[in-house]
């Protein structure tokens, strides 16, 4: 299984501190001043004075949680709401600490960063909620610019729960890294801070960075076992173009651990379609065969031709079930000719169209259908004239006819593998050892020892011995 993808830069679109002469007044007029010392203390550029700062930041924060207690205890919804926006910016302003060292490639508090992107969002969130709050008199009065700055607040940061997840990760934290992924893809929708219009602006207008994180929630549930989950991860992600076959192998997988296998059938054939990649044919059609279930194969079968007859990809199944499953030669022809009929091309249908008639004439071979075919019985005698020339030739002629007989199934064949070489001329292990085997039976020697050489020559490259 692959890793998840990282790609996403540490970045914010402004800071809140250039927001402070229009911003709501602060909640808590102590917990300022404390901010405000801290900024001074700062801007002195020295370890002690950065110290002393931090501490000063912790008391402003310690005395806005305190009110923030106070308030929620009185039911004071207008001051809850300055409160909350402000330890929003409080916690703003301690997250860039950590997100200028990350950005700049330098060692930081992974850990501290988290807490500071969860205290933000969070903040911005409940400030937000507060405002839109009833009154002690059941009136509702929000205030417009706290509103603006909350969402432009969540805005400004609403791509780093994406980091958090990521830095979790590296922790080799699968459970929170799955936590802050999933808080990056629900945000929008689960913040009131945006209507429903605002939220789904946001998902289209970052469409790809949301399928990343549901790419990622898919791997990351996938290895915690949380195979529903990660079913329904995948299934999201699958809406983009990223990595499809992993996805669909994960699906696969976890179908596969719940046991449900007429999902794990359907995906297997959604996989097929949207890949191109047979395996997963070759695959379902396996299962088939080792469990013995035709009755699946066919109700699967009887759904493609209704819903998706005119896709290669249904009877390309319909025939591959037929041919391996049933051995039904002549239905697998019939499915198959159609398949070319939509795309004459289409390299996955060539070879088994060849096998049905290739496979057809063995399995007669085999079952003893013939005189001569398949059996050690050798035609004896010389003719002497008379009944012995008569019974001689009967003979011959039988055998003759029986080998007349077979070479017209291998004559069909020919044509599809040669159709199949003429498209990949360039890789002989796709259709070099089924051509040696028709033109063997057919009696063309030279072209037969041809693929020999060609089969060979690619087999001795692939190991890397040319």
């Amino acid at each position: 299984m692959k890793k998840i993808i990282m790609t996403l830069a540490l970045c914010l679109t402004a800071s809140l501190g250039s927001w402070a002469q229009q911003a709501p007044d602060p909640g808590n007029w102590k917990a300022y001043d404390l901010i405000k010392k801290a900024d001074s203390k700062r801007s002195e550029r020295s370890s002690e004075a950065f110290a002393a700062a931090q501490q000063l930041y912790a008391d402003a924060e310690k005395e806005i949680m305190n009110d923030i207690a106070k308030a929620e205890a009185e039911g004071k919804t207008d001051k809850l709401a300055r409160l909350h926006f402000q330890n929003a910016q409080l916690q703003f302003k301690l997250l860039q600490d950590e997100l200028t060292k990350a950005q700049q490639g330098i060692r930081f508090d992974t850990l501290a960063f988290c807490k500071r992107v969860d205290g933000t969002i969070l903040s911005f969130d409940q400030a937000e909620a507060c405002n839109r709050k009833p009154n002690a008199k059941g009136k509702v009065k929000p205030n417009s610019i706290l509103t603006s700055y909350c969402k432009i607040g969540i805005s400004n940061v609403l791509t780093l729960y994406y980091n958090c997840g990521v830095f979790m990760d590296s922790q080799g934290d699968k459970q929170a890294s799955v936590d802050y992924f999933q808080k990056f893809v629900d945000l929008p929708k689960a913040t009131c801070v945006f209507s429903d219009h605002q939220a789904d602006s946001i998902y289209e207008r970052n469409a790809k960075i949301y399928s990343l994180a549901r790419y990622n929630l898919a791997l990351q549930n996938y290895s915690l076992h949380n195979w529903q989950k990660a079913i329904d991860c995948a299934t999201e992600a699958l809406k983009d173009t990223i990595d499809p076959q992993n996805l669909y192998i994960v699906k696969l997988n976890s179908y596969g651990e719940l046991k449900d296998s007429v999902s794990w059938a359907r995906t297997l054939v959604e996989a097929a379609e949207r890949t191109g990649n047979t395996n997963f044919y070759t695959q379902l059609v396996q299962y088939y065969l080792e469990s013995k279930k035709v009755d699946e194969a066919n109700t699967l079968i009887e759904k493609l031709v209704n819903e998706k007859s005119d896709k290669v990809s249904t009877w390309y199944m319909k025939g591959y079930i037929e041919l391996d499953v049933k051995k039904d030669y002549a239905a697998a022809r019939e499915s198959f000719a159609k398949a070319l009929e939509i795309d004459p091309n289409a390299q996955q249908v060539l070879r088994p169209m060849a096998m049905c008639y290739v496979n057809d004439i063995l399995n007669q071979i085999y079952d003893k259908k013939f005189k001569y075919l398949g059996t050690d019985r050798k035609i004896v005698g010389r003719g002497r004239g008379g009944e012995a020339d008569k019974a001689l030739a009967k003979e011959v002629a039988i055998y003759d006819k029986e080998l007349a007989y077979m070479r017209e199934y291998y004559s069909k064949a020919l044509p599809y593998l040669e159709k199949l070489r003429e498209l990949n001329p360039d890789n002989p292990r796709l259709w070099a050892s089924d051509l040696q085997l028709v033109y063997s039976n057919l009696g063309r020697t030279e072209e037969a020892k041809l693929m020999d050489e060609l089969l060979d020559k690619a087999n001795r490259q692939a190991q890397g011995l040319e």
